[in-house]
Order: C-alpha cells, then structure tokens, then sequence
C-alpha cells in the first residue's frame, strides 16, 4: 500500500545507474527537415565552440622535445598554422573495437558505420582518442630538423602535441578498405560522407575534423578526420532565439510545445545561463530545478504552512530560496534528515508526491490506472496524478504502467506541469 501525501518523504530508492541508462537510451533528435550548411570555417568554429561533456579545462603546453624554447618555436609555428589548444578528456572513455573514444560519440559511431554498410560502404576506425604523449610520438618520429621550415612542414600532416582534436576523445580518423588515409578522400565511403555539405555524417553528429576550404586551420586538409559534435550542437550553432521559438534544441522534441509554454509563462529560461539558448529537454530533471519550476508556476497560489526547514545542503544551492519556499508551503520533507538533495535526480514517483502537495490533489483511491504502482510507496500521489489527468502513463498507447522508479527528464516535467496548471 502506499503512504499517505502527509506522511511519505520525497525520496525513494535511487538506482544512480538510471541516469546513464536512461541517457543512453535516448533516440538521437530525428532530423524532419534539413540541416544548415557550413563553410570550412563554421565547421571548425562548431567544433570549438560545442556544448561538449567530459572534458576538463585545458592545462598547461605539454613538454614537446625537452627544449622549452624549440617547443615554444613548435607551437608558435603551429598557431600561425591555425592550430588551437585542445582539451583532454575530464573522466573515463568507453572502449569500442579495443580503442577509447567518449561515451557520448560511441553509439553514433556505430550508428554511422552501420548508415554507411547500408548505403554499400564499408567504414574502418583508425584511430581515436590520443594522449599528449601519444601526439609527441607521431610528431618526433618525422621531425628531422628543428629548423623553421621543417617544423612547418611536419605540422602539415601532425598536430602540436596538445592542440589535436583526438586529445578530446571526440575525433575519429576513418579509412575504407583499398584506401589507405591520404587516398581516403577518393573513396566512394568519403564521397557519401560528404555529399551535400557532409550530410550523411551530420545526420549522425559527425562534422568533417580538417574540411576542404576551411583556410588556416593547422594541417592540411584530413579527409579521414572527423569529429562528433550531436545533432544538438549542430541546430544550436548561430541560432538566433524569437519569441515563438526560445530554445534550439527542443524542436524535435515530443515537448516542444509545453517547453514552449513553459517559457512564455516564466517558468523556464532555459539550461545553459547566461545564454538561455537551450532548454536541454532530454536531461534528467534534479529537485533543485524541480523546487525552481514549482515556485514560479504557482508562486504565492501555494500558502505557506510553516517556517522553512534548514537543509543543510542546499545552502550553496542556486536554488536555495525556491527550496525554502517549497519546505515552507509543505510540499517538501527533504530527502533525509537536515537534507534536500538538490543535486540528485527526480523519479517518476517522487513528482507524484511533489506535484500532489504542490497542487493539493484529491485522493486518488479508486482510480487504481496502472499495475505497477501497487508496491510503490507513492502508490496513491500516482493514482492521484492520473485522476487529475496529470498523467497519461509511460508505455503508450497501452499506459497501463506508470514507471515509477524511472527518472524524469526536463521535458516530461514540462508537460507534467502544463496539465497539472491548465496550461
């Protein structure tokens, strides 16, 4: 039997691996309408200037020959080549086919390498993620003099150890067999790759590493080099928000239209401040975002019951005003004692428990919609969420199940909120 709405405590069991397997099986956004054009120039700007998890700030040059001052040569040399510092990877790389490359960009490796056998081409993975001493290898074993002219030419075909793309985990070289790299570009793999501005490989979140016509940007031109970025980052670039379109990354979003809402009523500014250009509907919901979104819905609507409890970690908070205000109306216990937890995810039950203090829902006995919700200690806030038509399940079109210890992402909040409020 669930617990009453006065007597059960926000937090139910959490299994934190939820995040990551939620994450991952996120479909990729589906492409309905055709992505923009890059120049050369734009492609690499994309990449430079992507939303790009794992990756820590970058660091201090890495040592190169030894000579502090032929090393500064090398990567003076390297920058009026247009060679940029790069960072490395901030966390663990996932493994595919024996090489490291970031968790993120693994499945659409996979999910390009299988487009491209579809279409007749076959994709062979090179070479992944380097570390600085990986790249001082491959740049020493053919630099036979230190001489100006020589460190030029050698950095038309190696990067300046911690300038190359591969540092991120997020670059990939690529050949097809019967083309080895500098013969890549003639491959029919390559021409389906880069059919209509790269087309098939942006559809997967791939950008060309080294393009064509790109001017000063390090190397020469690598046909085999590419680098993932997400479809996301690729809408995002040079986006301009209206005010019937906020964000860029909720278009092919199923909430678009509650994102939407919630951002011409003031709910919302979006996820990245202070740009306030993505709503990052896909990202798993936290209680202190969950505490913000509340308070300007309902702000003075809710009245206040109580003084608010002191949390102890949510003092550093940024939402630490909209957490007080949630203990003080009543609609939060906390997660543990002098605790919030407002870092932490929010499953699918505990908005039940939220959203039934929030919005002071009738008992929901009797309304018994879903067959398992019945060992849930938030049994009657789920029943009492669908009796309100607050919720419509999570297996359509059966919505027979609720999912209860599923976490919430940003946009099912979205529209968990624009029914709860009439919106």
């Amino acid at each position: 039997m669930g617990g009453s709405t006065s007597s059960v405590a926000d937090r139910g069991p959490i299994v934190f691996l939820l995040v990551a397997v939620l994450l991952l099986a996120m479909p990729s956004p589906a492409v309905g309408e055709e992505l923009r054009e890059f120049t050369g120039e734009e492609f690499n700007d994309l990449f430079t200037t992507a939303r790009l998890d794992n990756l820590s700030p970058i660091g201090p040059a890495p040592s190169i020959t030894g000579d502090p001052a032929v090393d500064e040569r090398i990567r003076q040399i390297g920058e009026e080549r247009g060679y940029r510092r790069r960072p490395l990877p901030s966390g663990p790389l996932a493994s595919v086919g024996g090489q490291l490359m970031q968790t993120s960009a693994v499945e659409a490796w996979l999910a390009l390498r299988d487009a491209a056998k579809t279409a007749g081409h076959t994709l062979v993975l090179e070479s992944t993620y380097r570390s600085h001493a990986e790249q001082t290898s491959i740049l020493l074993r053919r630099l036979y003099s230190t001489s100006d002219s020589a460190i030029d030419y050698r950095l038309r075909y190696a990067a300046v150890p911690g300038y190359s793309k591969h540092h991120t985990g997020y670059a990939i070289d690529i050949t097809q067999p019967g083309y080895a790299f500098y013969n890549f570009g003639a491959s029919p793999a390559y021409q389906w790759l880069s059919a209509n501005n790269y087309a098939n490989a942006k559809k997967h979140g791939w950008i060309p590493s080294y393009p064509p016509d790109a001017g000063l940007q390090g190397p020469l031109p690598e046909a085999w080099e590419f680098t993932y970025v997400g479809l996301d980052n690729i809408w995002c670039y040079g986006f301009e928000a209206t005010q019937g379109n906020p964000f860029c990354d909720d278009d092919r979003s199923v909430f678009e239209t509650e994102v939407e809402w919630m951002a011409g009523q003031g709910i919302t500014s979006g996820c990245d401040m202070p740009t306030g250009e993505r709503f990052c509907p896909n990202d798993p919901l936290t209680r202190g975002q969950l505490a913000a979104f509340l308070r300007r819905a309902l702000g003075d609507s809710v009245p206040r019951t109580s003084e608010p409890q002191f949390f102890v970690d949510a003092t550093d908070s940024i939402f630490v005003d909209d957490i007080a205000w949630l203990s003080a109306t009543g609609i939060t216990k906390g997660c543990a004692p002098h605790a919030f937890c407002p870092d932490e995810p929010v499953t699918r039950g505990q908005l039940a428990a939220f959203f039934s203090r929030a919005f002071r829902l009738s008992d929901g006995r009797g309304a018994d919609l879903f067959v398992d919700d019945d060992d849930s200690i938030f049994a009657d806030q789920i029943d009492a969420l669908a009796h309100a038509g607050i919720t419509r399940g999570c297996n359509p079109p059966e919505n027979d199940r609720f999912c209860p210890s599923e976490l919430v992402t940003r946009g099912q909040l979205a529209a968990f909120l624009h029914r709860a409020t009439d919106g």
